[in-house]
């Protein structure tokens, strides 16, 4: 099971608002609370960001990208009958039962003979479900994975987080709380920063992704150049705007690179 762990401080991130509270951090991980120094010229690997999350006051998603999204998948050659248990779960198609060859319980059907599955249909109109029950469409190969999110899921998950953020600003010992700051599993690490006007910038990250903090200040920064000066933008709505969109990647791509920003980062 992979383990987790919550950060959130009284302070809010160098330079951006709010007086922060040194180096000094209060971590929680598998019920055990301490105290912790972390330093911004700690060693680390840089090696991938996933993805950015935009979330306004309202906790309604603004703005989404996927920058990187490591896949676990298995492709196999399949004769009739097909020896996996397949059902339709949320308009995809999943893995009901049959684990092997890297293919588990959970994992979505993504391709079908090399054509890529969208939902429970292939990207050329096919019903997955119908065109894998019919013997003369054997043999196929089918490739599996993990399902990706819909919209939907992203709107909900951006939500949901908004709402974890201001039960951890409540349950703070201390007034001012600035609400998680971090969320740590095994697999990666989601870093989220609140401006004083309440949008939420959120990270995921490589656990080992060094730099965060200064890539949430330059996020800050290209969402107050390339967002909030568009003449055509308009507060709390979806940002869509191609020069936000180039700067946010070339952003990325330093980050991943280098994983700072320049001093004091």
């Amino acid at each position: 099971m992979a383990s987790t762990c919550a950060r959130a401080s009284a302070g809010r991130l160098p330079g951006l608002g709010g007086a922060g509270r040194g180096g000094d951090r209060t971590y929680f991980r598998g019920g055990a609370i301490g105290k912790g120094r972390f330093s911004s010229g700690a060693a680390a690997a840089a090696m991938a960001i996933f993805s950015v999350y935009v979330v306004n006051k309202a906790g309604g998603l603004i703005y989404q990208l996927d920058s990187y999204a490591p896949r676990a998948e298995a492709e196999k050659t399949f004769s009739y009958p097909l020896d996996l248990l397949l059902k339709l779960h949320d308009e995809r198609v999943l893995v009901a039962f049959g684990q092997r060859d890297g293919i588990r319980v959970g994992h979505a059907v993504l391709a079908i003979n090399g054509v890529d599955v969208n939902g429970k249909h292939t990207a050329d109109g096919k019903e997955v479900l119908e065109y894998l029950g019919n013997p003369a469409n054997y043999p196929v190969s089918i490739r599996f994975g993990r399902p990706r999110l819909t919209s939907n899921e992203k709107l909900m998950l951006a939500s949901m987080f908004h709402s974890l953020f201001a039960i951890g600003s409540q349950l703070s010992p201390e007034q001012g709380s600035s609400g998680i700051e971090m969320l740590e599993t095994d697999t990666f690490k989601l870093h989220c920063f609140q401006t004083l006007t309440g949008i939420k910038f959120v990270v995921l990250a490589d656990p080992r992704q060094a730099g965060i903090d200064s890539l949430l200040r330059k996020i800050y920064e290209i969402y107050s150049d390339f967002a909030l000066k568009n003449p055509f933008y308009s507060l709390e709505m979806p940002i869509r705007c191609e020069l936000f969109d180039q700067n946010l990647k070339l952003a990325l791509e330093v980050a991943e690179k280098a994983g700072t920003f320049g001093p004091g980062s």
